[in-house]
């Protein structure tokens, strides 16, 4: 079964054990908006890996990136929805222990124009976005690639929306 690049870059990162996953660029690595912060782990375009961290019950509200086709990678504690529809619940109850979220790791694609969001728990949340770059367009934060509602002022600024 043949990839697309997406894909193809997604499997090379998470099981290449050859190469080092994290080359943070010098170049606009770091982000802070609205109860998110970002870090770049890898970019070398068209391709770019961020973390993202959020402080507890940020809500984005949905969106799309028409320049990047992605896959999200939950880590904790991320209530994700994609078109309208709830596709990652975190289990309230699996927070109060030490024992790892049965979706942990799970992945979701989200493709130019597929409309997402999300909220974070009341312990915070955290997910990484592996992304492509279309259209020739630099990489950059993400939320920087965005229509829709923004999160609020700091972001509406970063966007020039």
């Amino acid at each position: 079964m043949e990839q697309d690049k997406l894909s193809q870059f997604k499997n090379w990162y998470l099981n290449s054990g050859r190469v080092n996953k994290i080359y943070t660029p010098f170049k606009n690595p770091l982000l802070f908006i609205e109860g998110v912060s970002g870090l770049v782990l890898y970019r070398k375009k068209p391709f770019q890996v961020e973390l993202f961290i959020c402080q507890p019950n940020t809500f984005i509200p949905e969106h799309t990136h028409p320049d990047v086709d992605s896959f999200e990678l939950f880590l904790y504690g991320m209530k994700f929805t994609h078109s309208g529809q709830t596709v990652i619940n975190l289990d309230e109850s699996l927070e109060q222990t030490d024992d790892m979220p049965t979706h942990a790791y799970k992945t979701i694609r989200v493709k130019p124009n597929d409309i997402h969001g999300g909220t974070s728990s009341k312990n915070g949340g955290a997910f990484i976005s592996i992304q492509h770059w279309l259209n020739d367009v630099e990489p950059n934060h993400v939320s920087s690639n965005w229509s829709g509602d923004t999160m609020g002022k700091q972001h509406k600024s970063q966007t020039g929306l």
